[in-house]
């Protein structure tokens, strides 16, 4: 099995749509066998895309990840876990035993029930912002 994990400097990149490297992963019987590094020729993300599937990746770890990236990679047939933080290492020893969802390896601001839209928008500078459910000091009240 492979797997990705995209990096910046010694952590997963907040960012993944930006990010200019990747430590790729081969586990064999859930113990790594092997790890290579992997910068990226191009910046545009259809031909990093194939460049992953060419490697048989099949398990793509990241941080924040647009929903276009997110199904393209997924088309190519490559899992997508996304929202995650922390060291590479603690966060590729966390796949392997299956404690991904330890919320010391979930990025800032995208915890349960954060990551999720449910009717409500804040309008900013021409873009759409998410609100939390729950926003301290809401009282229901739509501000300006």
């Amino acid at each position: 099995m492979k797997v990705a994990v995209t990096v910046w400097e010694d952590s997963v990149s907040t960012a993944c749509d930006f990010c200019n490297g990747l430590m790729i992963f081969d586990i064999e019987a859930n113990e790594m066998v092997g790890r290579s590094a992997l910068s990226f020729e191009s910046q545009a993300w259809s031909l990093r895309v194939s460049q992953l599937k060419a490697l048989g990746l099949d398990a793509f770890l990241c941080g924040a990840i647009s929903r276009p990236l997110e199904r393209t990679l997924v088309t190519a047939g490559i899992q997508v876990i996304s929202w995650l933080s922390g060291s590479i290492e603690e966060v590729i020893g966390a796949y392997m035993d299956g404690d991904l969802s330890d919320a010391r390896f979930i990025l800032p601001g995208f915890g349960p029930g954060l990551s999720r839209v449910r009717g409500r928008k804040r309008w900013r500078r021409g873009g759409v912002c998410p609100l939390p459910d729950k926003v301290k000091g809401d009282d229901g009240e739509r501000r300006g």
